[in-house]
């Protein structure tokens, strides 16, 4: 393995933990909110992208990864690519905007891996990266046959009829 195909696995490997992660803390955030519905779909998407963590693993096996600190990381967004956008969530989102946060994930994942595998010019990142990239587009294809089946909330979704009031 040479030391660009470790390079690609830790970032895979970092991208789909990191996506697990935040997941769960979304997830604990719509639990402290009571909108479990919401909880349980994040917590699915933890499910998911552990699951796609330990494929990056396995295909990493007997391998040396570089542990990289947090700045050696090279995303083409700010953050890991399936994290989320910082503030994009909110406690009252429905099933159908918990869907299309984790749309917009796997899209930027997506695209991560189709950027690795159109500009390395190493045949087997190449090689590994399409295959990832072809993954990623599978799990946009589901996502976007979920949120089809999904309502579309009305325009007055964030409206909190219990929402604290503050005094002047």
């Amino acid at each position: 393995m040479t030391t660009k195909v470790a390079l690609f696995l830790a970032h895979a490997l970092a991208m789909e933990n990191e996506a697990a992660d935040r997941y769960d803390e979304l997830a604990d955030t719509m639990e402290v909110h009571n909108n479990q519905e919401v909880a349980e779909l994040f917590r699915q998407m933890a499910k998911f992208s552990r699951l796609h963590g330990a494929s990056v693993a396995s295909r990493a096996a007997g391998h040396d990864l570089p542990r990289l600190k947090s700045w050696q990381y090279r995303w083409n967004t700010p953050e890991p690519p399936e994290v989320g956008t910082p503030g994009a969530a909110h406690y009252m989102m429905t099933a159908w905007h918990a869907l299309d946060f984790a749309l917009d994930n796997e899209k930027r994942g997506h695209r991560f891996y189709a950027d690795e595998a159109a500009g390395s010019d190493d045949a087997e990142v190449r090689a590994l990266a399409a295959e990832m990239a072809e993954e990623e587009e599978e799990h946009v294809a589901e996502l976007e046959k979920w949120i089809a089946r999904t309502p579309k909330p009305d325009n007055d979704w964030a409206e909190d009829p219990d929402e604290a009031l503050v005094a002047d």
